[in-house]
């Protein structure tokens, strides 16, 4: 089975949003948290492809060709500073809706941030562009300061907290095809 990670943006191209006190950005952020995603599936078998790029074609034109048996973009939220929470964002699909749902679950456990719940956007480029099951996890807003001293004490256990959601998935996935 491959997994497909895609943290969102690009660190030359497309910063993503910024933590207007810290500076911090959105596209360092998920690349960081993408390799700690990677490195907790790959330490259970789990084949992964890592792919941070701002041409969003190019990102899903791979996972496509590539065959992965699902797709999991890594994002940070932003607003106004003060809306708070964890939200995963969906195709209409009934697997990318179980998927979502498995890594939002395993996501509100560790942060106990808001749960913003899952959301379809089926015109998301990134779950529009893609074959196979889809989901774009907002982690966190990273211009919401609580949320992110929250997040940084608990960034490794939330890289677990996703990789587990996805092992989750596939795992039911597994159950009902045999």
């Amino acid at each position: 089975m491959l997994c497909f990670i895609n943290p969102g943006h690009d660190r030359q191209l497309d910063s993503g949003a910024v933590n207007p006190v810290t500076g911090v950005r959105e596209c360092d952020e998920a690349f960081v948290l993408g390799e700690m995603v990677q490195e907790c599936l790959e330490q259970t078998g789990v084949a992964v492809r890592l792919r941070q790029d701002d041409d969003l074609a190019a990102v899903c034109d791979e996972a496509n060709d590539r065959k992965a048996d699902l797709f999991v973009s890594i994002h940070f939220n932003a607003f106004n500073g003060k809306a708070s929470g964890t939200e995963t964002l969906v195709n209409t699909t009934p697997a990318s809706l179980v998927l979502g749902h498995c890594i939002q679950q395993q996501i509100q456990a560790v942060l106990g941030l808001p749960n913003r719940g899952l959301k379809e956007r089926p015109k998301l480029w990134v779950l529009r562009g893609t074959i196979m099951p889809a989901a774009l996890v907002e982690v966190c807003f990273i211009d919401h300061m609580a949320d992110m001293v929250r997040y940084n004490a608990k960034k490794r256990e939330t890289a677990a907290a996703i990789a587990r959601g996805i092992k989750q998935y596939m795992e039911q996935q597994a159950a009902v095809a045999v």
